[in-house]
């Protein structure tokens, strides 16, 4: 029988969507939300400017149709939806209002399998570890990114580390991912901005879910009732998370190690014992991964 867990991870999986562009190509992502009276997709306002070739800040809505399909569940279902809400990316003007969000209403039939995500509004992030699914150059079907959560800054946004040696970086491609936070079992922001500037700075920025829910009234919702969210932690219990992330991180490190060693390894005995050391890593991580949902 599939746990808690598994079934918030089924419905997260379920609600990414893919955008494109008319030619084809995938311009960013965009997920599922529960609204008032009907579900939407929730983006950022610059992937809708892409997938229409518009100036980045354009002030009023676009009225062109959005193609997407949901890649996880359903690829090459194409959909469409046009903008209902629009909260446009403000260029070189130091802000705190909410910016570079875009409500998409849907047009057609979802997928059956298709689930709105709950957001989660949670401001003890710090160091937490997530996952997002997003579409950089050369990956039209996809790939996952992971890191940890630091904390705010001056326009709201929170920041995201890589903190992996190797794996994908987070960079264009992944604007408007859902970022699922693995301690809180939920998505607690979309991946907004990637740093452009410093290439050797593997940081991105997320717009956090309490700023998306207060932007747009319409999917201000009761967030998720998840175990995590109910309860205040003690510092014992805090001091636990923080050390299991920590261990978390090192064995995923040692687990990327492994696997690229494995790739270039000819012996078949050497193989074998990386194939070992592999199995064993991926033992730890469940039992690390169990304990924090334990708490």
């Amino acid at each position: 029988m599939a746990s808690t867990a598994d079934n918030y991870i089924r419905a997260f999986r379920s609600a990414i969507a893919r955008i494109f562009h008319p030619n084809g190509a995938v311009v960013g992502v965009g997920f599922l939300v529960s609204g008032r009276t009907q579900n939407y997709i929730l983006t950022c306002a610059h992937v809708v400017t892409s997938a229409l070739s518009l100036p980045e800040d354009i002030v009023e809505a676009p009225n062109n149709d959005i193609y997407f399909d949901f890649p996880l569940i359903a690829s090459g279902q194409q959909l469409k939806a046009q903008v209902v809400f629009w909260q446009p990316l403000v260029n070189n003007v130091s802000t705190s209002e909410p910016e570079d969000i875009a409500g998409l209403q849907i047009q057609g039939q979802l997928p059956k399998e298709a689930q709105p995500i709950k957001l989660i509004s949670n401001r003890n992030i710090w160091e937490h570890p997530f996952r997002l699914f997003g579409f950089p150059y050369g990956h039209k079907d996809g790939v996952w990114s992971t890191g940890v959560l630091r904390d705010g800054q001056g326009k709201g946004w929170v920041q995201l580390e890589d903190s992996k040696v190797t794996g994908y970086r987070i960079e264009p491609g992944f604007s408007g991912a859902p970022i699922w936070d693995e301690i809180l079992a939920g998505v607690v922001g979309m991946a907004v901005a990637a740093e452009k500037q410093r290439e050797e700075i593997k940081t991105a920025f997320m717009i956090p879910a309490d700023v998306l829910i207060k932007a747009w009234d319409e999917i201000n919702l009761p967030i998720s009732s998840n175990v995590h969210t109910q309860k205040s932690l003690s510092r014992v219990q805090q001091l636990k998370i923080k050390t299991l992330q920590q261990r978390f991180e090192a064995l995923s490190s040692d687990y990327e190690v492994a696997y690229n060693q494995l790739n270039y390894t000819l012996s078949a005995s050497d193989r074998n014992i990386i194939q070992r050391q592999i199995n064993t890593i991926l033992q730890e991580l469940d039992r690390v991964e169990s304990e924090l949902n334990e708490i």
